[in-house]
């Protein structure tokens, strides 16, 4: 979300990732029949969110989704200072829509943020070379 122009907000938390989308596809494709269908929907939601699978089943670049999706999840828990330690992957969703990459956090890390002072996210992605790098500022 950008900031207006009078909107002055100070950054809690930094948090930058990459990740290969050849080795997630590997990690997804185990979850996968032979046919390229999804059948272990729920081992899959431990690390993504539905909305996050779904939005993988539904992609045109399905494996970019989910390299997106698992980058933002480790930017987020460096920007918490924590990693991942004691929130769940799946507590942690991104969301790409046209392009636009927002953050959604639920449970142990909603509560992270807030004990960081975090009201609001600004996430960025680039893609190259088969990675993905993101960027998160917790403001």
């Amino acid at each position: 979300m950008p900031l207006e122009s009078e909107e002055i907000a100070e950054v809690k938390g930094l948090g930058v990732d990459i990740a290969s989308i050849p080795r997630i596809a590997r990690l997804v494709e185990r979850y996968n029949t032979p046919d390229g269908t999804l059948r272990d929907r729920e081992t899959l939601n431990l690390l993504f969110t539905l909305d996050e699978i779904d939005r993988y089943q539904s992609s045109s670049y399905p494996y970019l989704s989910l390299a997106i999706s698992f980058a933002t999840k480790e930017a987020v828990g460096k920007a918490l200072g924590t990693g991942l330690v004691e929130i769940g992957w799946n507590e942690i969703e991104a969301n790409l829509t046209e392009d636009k990459l927002t953050v959604q956090l639920y449970g142990n890390a909603s509560i992270q943020a807030k004990r960081c002072g975090i009201q609001k996210w600004l996430a960025t992605w680039c893609y190259w070379d088969e990675h993905v790098m993101v960027q998160v500022l917790g403001l």
